[in-house]
Formats: structure tokens, C-alpha cells, sequence
């Protein structure tokens, strides 16, 4: 009996033993794979320049997979070396793009042939036929469709009309919205090969910051212009500029495009770096390209200012020009943005050096006026200050207001002289405005009939929206007068202090036909503004009983009772 069960004991003891033998195995095969599955997503090769017409799907190359793998053998394995030891990542490594066979015999000997021969080494390999490596998916064809119509209907976010224009596509003009899709004004748009989508790098600066600390300021390391004299690039204390401004998106002549010399320049140092066991960059794809949250402006404030021996605060005046001056703080717009090339997208100067008041090619033939007030470029003044009307805290009254440049949007920009930065002033408080007879909620009953009547906090949002204009400087520069808080409701009635209104009734009638006069009815204009503003806040509530009780659930709770 004793020695059943000290038998039973052993055995138990072995197992347990096993058990965790293999936990602990499985763990460090779970962290192998981990490592191997990289999270970045993978390049999609289709070599469109050479195959413009794909005989079979892209093929999904994860390179940071590779990379982890590849480890110990190092870049080398794939890409080949300049004269001076760095890397260029072009690949394959022995490239012959002469003809297109060529260049899939290019392709295929690289990358079958290395899964071939690591897998005679009876080590885990890639994959070695047409069908693994090129999958047949149906993204690899990408359609996009726009529908056109009025503007007051979301049809693209209708699962029905997404599935019914799969086979039409954009017509005469865009808008986001249509009521009713008329077939005739769509036409089928030529299929797209599907290109890899990578997160962008945004040299801001805070990375420019950490480069500083880290390279001791060195300067040189990064920046140069080419010397005409001595045919050659050189460092030049004060020229210090955007890679962008030479390197763009193609090589042209003996200039790389900016992806080449990101890729080169600043991988090869980050690798150079971490073999002399110096803290150094990531030299991996997800590395660099990572989707991270963007700072916040007050994060971005911290951050030591980048000299460049730009003025502080100047005075934006042309010779000849028929308006005021604009005294623009630039010191402090610094601190509403993230990178220079936020405004200069192109070189780090003045404007007006490009772009003239009848323009020049090189400005692109973007006048001057233009270059300032175009409402659709973020580089602009005018596109900039309409961007952050888009966001929650802004969108709730701007959202339906008019797009773009109005009369009385001028003067607090051309103000004149520069004493005027600065001048800004907060709304006074909302009880001033307000008749006693609006001062606190009002019942909305008009159209009482299967919901009870909603009750509007008037003086409770009046209060929240000036809260939100005082907090931020841009508001405050335009938001000039205590009744513009009113403006977005009461959009087009006679504002006066303390003075009622007129009904929304006014305008928007019971009985009224949109469709004919373009003007929502009672209901629609209720819903359209309120809930339209919930929704762009990002606000509750967003749905019926939110806003007005259901006159049945109130019965029913009664009868109960």
C-alpha cells in the first residue's frame, strides 16, 4: 500500500514538473512569437512604375519580422553598402529593373532563394511559391466611390447606398451628403492598385528637441546646403532648414527624395550609434512609423523654443496693399503648432518671397492673398483658424454656420500697428444679455404630442459657451462681441442685449416643405441644431426620451403608481 502510494506521489510530482516545464516553454515560444509577429504592417510590393498592370495580387512583405529574424546576420542580408559602409535601402540587393522579367528574377532569386537555402539548414523559412507570397484578397483592388446631391443627407455612412454604389462612382461634383442618389450623375471609376499605407513621420519639436540633448547640438550632423563653388555639401551656421526644402517627394537629378535620405541618413546613424553601444533611435519600420497620440499644446509649451532668428512679433504689411498691416505674433503661434513646416512648407522665409500679390511660379502661381486666406489649405491663415472650429469644443456652433471669410472676420487681423497683438478681450457674463423672461429654462411645447414638452437650460449652455470662448486666445480675437454666443442659434435675427427674439417658429414653420424652399421645417431645425450640436460636442444626450420624455412610458409609470 506504501509503496502505491509513494508510486502515486512520484508520479504526480513528475507531472506537475512537466506541467510547468511546458508552461515556461510555451511562454518563451509565446515571446518568440510575439517578437516575430511584428505589429507594423507590411509592405505591399507591386513595383507599379515597372508592372502596370499586376498579373497577380501585391505581395505583403513584413519587414520587421524579417529584421527581428535576420537579426544576427544584420541589414547586410538584404540591402547593400555604400563606399562608406552604410546602408542604402534599395532592395533587392542585386537589381537588374531593365525589363520586368529581370526584375522578378530579381525578386525571386533574393527572397525564394534565401527561404530555400535557410531552410536546407533546417532552420524555420518563408514561403517558396507563387500562391503564398502573392494571396489573392480583394483589397488588392481598391475602387473608391463619392456620391452628389443635396446636402443634408448621409449617404456614405448608409449601409445600403455604401453597398449600392459599388458599382458607380464620382460624378459631376462632391458633397458629402445626398438625399436621393440620382444613378445618371455617376460613373464607374478605374480600379486602384492598393499602395501601403504607413503612419507618417512628423519630425516635430519635440524629436528635434531630443536630437539636440543627444547629439550636443551638433548641428552638421543633419544640416547642409551644397556649395556651389567647392561642388559639395557643406555646414553653414544660420541656413539650417527643413530636410523638405531640397529633398522631395522623388529623387530629382543628384537630390534624393526625402524618403531616401530619412531611410539612409538617419537609420544608418541610429545603427552606426548603437553598434558604438550609444543611446540611439530605433532602426526598425515600427520604430519610426507608429500611430502616437499628438501632443497638446500646453505638452508642446515645455519644449525649448527652436531658434532660428525669427522675429519674436512682426508686422505683415505689403507695399501697395490697400488694408491695414496684420500684426501677427509669431513667438506665439510657435507654441500653437508642432513643427515649422506647419505654416513654411516649403523654405523658412517670409511669404511674400514666394508668393506675390499677383503671383509667380515660385509660388506656384498662389497669389498672395490666397496664400493667406485660401479656407481649404491648413497652411494658411485663414484654413488654420477654420481647422480648430472643427474640433468638439468649437464644432457645436460653427458646424452649421458659413464656411470661410466674411465680411466682418478682417479687422481683427488687419488691425494695424503692432501694439494691437495682444488685444484681445472676454466675453462679459451671459446674465446681461438675457431678458428676465429667457433667464432661466425654457419649455419647448409647440410640437407636444407623443413626447412630453423639453425643457432648454437657456442661461445653463449660454454660461458653458462663454466659458469655452474665454479659454482659448483665438476665440477671444474674434468672439468680439457678447452677442456673438447668440449668433449660431439666433442666426439670422437682430441681436440686441436684453431684447427677446423672434420664435424659431419665425422662420422654420410647422407645415413647411424643405424640399421646396430649402429651409427645414420646426421639427428638422430643432433637431438639426440641437442634436447636431450634441453630436459635434460629443455631447449627451443623443437620443429621443434624452430631450423629451415619451408620453406613453410617462403614462404607464403613472398607472403603475
Amino acid at each position: 500500500m506504501n509503496k502505491k502510494l509513494l508510486g502515486i506521489i512520484v508520479l504526480i510530482g513528475i507531472s506537475t514538473c512537466f506541467f510547468f516545464l511546458l508552461l515556461v516553454m510555451g511562454n518563451i515560444w509565446a515571446e518568440r512569437g510575439d517578437k516575430e509577429k511584428s505589429s507594423a504592417p507590411p509592405i505591399l510590393i507591386s513595383e507599379t512604375a515597372v508592372f502596370k498592370e499586376l498579373e497577380r495580387p501585391p505581395v505583403e512583405f513584413y519587414h520587421d519580422r524579417h529584421t527581428v529574424a535576420l537579426g544576427k546576420e544584420g541589414c547586410g542580408v538584404c540591402h547593400p553598402q555604400d563606399e562608406k559602409g552604410g546602408f542604402t535601402f534599395k532592395y533587392p540587393k542585386l537589381r537588374d529593373d531593365s525589363t520586368k522579367q529581370s526584375l522578378m528574377n530579381s525578386y525571386h532569386d533574393s527572397c525564394i532563394g534565401c527561404h530555400v537555402e535557410t531552410s536546407k539548414k533546417g532552420k524555420k523559412s518563408g514561403f517558396v511559391t507563387c500562391g503564398e507570397c502573392h494571396v489573392v484578397k480583394k483589397k488588392s483592388q481598391v475602387m473608391k466611390y463619392v456620391p452628389i446631391g443635396p446636402d443634408y443627407y448621409y449617404s456614405l455612412n448608409d449601409t445600403y447606398h455604401k453597398d449600392c454604389i459599388a458599382c458607380h462612382k464620382e460624378g459631376k461634383g462632391v458633397t458629402k451628403e445626398a438625399e436621393v442618389l440620382s444613378w445618371k450623375e455617376f460613373y464607374v471609376k478605374k480600379k486602384e492598385i492598393e499602395k501601403t499605407t504607413w503612419p507618417k513621420i512628423g519630425f516635430d519639436y519635440y524629436l528635434h528637441n531630443q536630437h539636440e540633448k543627444g547629439l550636443e547640438k551638433d548641428c552638421k550632423l543633419c544640416h547642409h546646403i551644397y556649395d556651389e563653388k567647392e561642388k559639395k555639401l557643406v555646414y553653414k551656421k544660420g541656413t539650417e532648414s527643413s530636410c523638405r526644402d531640397c529633398h522631395r517627394e522623388k529623387d530629382e537629378e543628384n537630390r534624393r527624395s526625402y524618403k531616401n535620405v530619412a531611410h539612409a541618413d538617419c537609420i544608418n546613424c541610429h545603427i552606426k550609434l548603437n553598434r558604438e553601444s550609444k543611446k540611439t533611435g530605433p532602426y526598425v519600420c515600427e520604430g519610426c512609423h507608429v500611430e502616437k497620440k499628438q501632443q497638446t499644446t500646453k505638452e508642446a509649451a515645455v519644449i525649448p523654443r527652436l531658434e532660428r532668428g525669427q522675429p519674436d512679433r512682426v508686422l505683415i504689411s505689403i507695399k501697395g496693399s490697400r488694408m491695414k498691416g496684420v500684426p501677427f505674433d509669431h513667438k506665439g503661434h510657435e507654441t500653437q503648432s508642432f513643427t515649422c513646416r506647419n505654416c513654411h512648407h516649403e523654405k523658412l522665409i517670409a511669404c511674400k518671397e514666394c508668393h506675390t500679390i499677383n503671383g509667380s511660379p515660385e509660388g506656384g502661381m498662389v497669389n498672395l492673398a490666397k496664400a493667406y486666406h485660401e479656407p481649404l489649405s491648413e497652411r494658411s491663415c485663414v484654413g488654420c483658424h477654420a481647422s480648430y472650429k472643427s474640433k468638439p469644443s468649437c464644432a457645436g456652433c460653427h458646424h452649421l454656420l458659413k464656411d470661410g471669410l466674411i465680411e466682418v472676420s478682417c479687422l481683427p487681423c488687419h488691425s494695424g500697428p503692432l501694439k494691437e497683438i495682444g488685444v484681445v478681450s472676454k466675453l462679459g457674463n451671459p446674465k446681461e444679455l438675457l431678458p428676465v423672461s429667457l433667464s432661466g429654462d425654457i419649455t419647448i411645447k409647440t410640437m407636444e404630442k407623443d413626447y412630453m414638452p423639453a425643457k432648454f437650460p437657456h442661461l445653463r449652455i449660454i454660461k458653458k459657451l462663454t466659458e469655452i470662448s474665454n479659454s482659448s486666445n483665438l476665440a477671444k480675437k474674434f468672439h468680439n462681441d457678447q452677442k456673438t454666443i447668440c449668433s449660431a442659434c439666433h442666426h439670422k435675427s437682430p441681436l440686441e442685449a436684453k431684447k427677446e427674439v423672434p420664435l424659431c417658429s419665425t422662420c422654420h414653420s410647422v407645415n413647411m416643405e424643405p424640399k421646396k424652399t430649402g429651409t427645414p421645417d420646426l421639427l428638422g431645425a430643432y433637431h438639426r441644431l440641437c442634436l447636431g450640436c450634441h453630436r459635434e460636442m460629443r455631447i449627451e444626450p443623443m437620443n429621443c426620451t434624452g430631450c423629451h420624455a415619451e408620453k406613453a412610458a410617462v403614462k404607464a409609470k403613472g398607472t403603475k403608481q
